[in-house]
């Protein structure tokens, strides 16, 4: 997956997908419990950019790529997020042709910036771009803002990468397989059980949201095998995955065992799975062996 490489383009790509998620969630009424619940509103999908001045536009554009001094780079990203999501057309027409990899991360952390889950749609239009670099950043980011509206385009999209002609590039169809999770689809799913016994600890939070999508009997179904191997890894990852998308109906039977086993990895994540199966919960991280006896003798109980 394209990732910034430097400490600060990767603050503004995970601070600007956050912020834009949280203004993206529906609103409930917080605080006082006396105050009446406020119905959830529907995200507003967009179906046009927002117009903006693209002369003004492709000035800063043009500054954010050749950023001589980084408070140039810096106040052209500043500009560019102001005119809000309308400039993203012409960033990724940028993105296409940009050959410098710096220059092509900062406008990355932009389009990170100024999209959310109102654009999942007008991204979704990209996913069969000609360059490879455009479809794989909007796969990407439309999978952090889980849409089932954009299932058919996902699906398509895993299908094309999955038969290129040229052989199949293991980035896009990986951004592919998350992007149809997100979505709801169990296309490309063996990917990601692939994907998360080798990169777990780089990908974990992308992989939470996108399976968060499939939570249900299929998925269990598909995921109890590994919990039967003889492997201690796979063991794990199955763990894992049932935290993310295991039913409470189907998948507690096969954790609970777990909550006995001697070795302290896959105690820890029979806790942590309960924890998303039963309360919808994150993971717990840095349990020691200890706490984590503590926390299996607490779900036994509860169990």
């Amino acid at each position: 997956m394209r990732l910034p490489t430097t400490d600060w383009l990767s603050s503004i790509f995970c601070l600007g997908g956050a912020l834009a998620a949280l203004s993206a969630l529906p609103t409930t009424a917080l605080a006082c419990e006396d105050e009446p619940s406020v119905e959830a509103r529907p995200i507003e999908r967009l179906e046009d950019w927002p117009e903006v001045d693209e002369t003004a536009v492709k000035f800063e554009i043009e500054r954010l790529r050749k950023a001589r001094t980084p408070g140039m780079g810096e106040e052209a990203h500043v500009a560019l997020v102001e005119m809000g999501s309308g400039t993203a057309p012409l960033l990724l027409s940028r993105l296409r042709k940009e050959k410098n990899e710096e220059a092509a991360l900062r406008i990355e952390a932009v389009l990170a910036a100024i999209t959310d889950a109102r654009h999942t749609r007008l991204l979704a239009n990209r996913f069969d771009d000609k360059q490879m670099v455009i479809r794989v950043w909007c796969l990407e980011r439309v999978a952090v803002f889980p849409d089932p509206g954009v299932r058919v385009a996902a699906e398509a999209a895993y299908s094309a990468a999955d038969k290129r002609k040229r052989g199949a590039d293991p980035k896009e169809v990986l951004a592919a397989a998350l992007c149809c999770a997100s979505a709801g689809s169990m296309t490309g799913f063996e990917v990601l059980i692939a994907d998360a016994e080798k990169n777990w600890n780089q990908r974990e939070e992308v992989l939470l949201l996108a399976l968060s999508s499939l939570r249900g009997p299929e998925a269990t179904s598909r995921i109890a095998p590994l919990l039967a191997e003889q492997s201690r890894k796979r063991k794990l990852t199955g763990l894992r995955l049932l935290h993310a998308c295991g039913d409470q109906k189907s998948a507690v039977s096969l954790v609970a065992p777990f909550l006995d086993d001697p070795d302290s990895s896959l105690l820890i994540g029979a806790v942590n799975a309960l924890r998303g199966i039963v309360d919808g919960e994150p993971p717990l991280s840095r349990l020691s062996a200890f706490q984590a006896v503590e926390e299996a003798n607490k779900w036994k109980a509860r169990l």
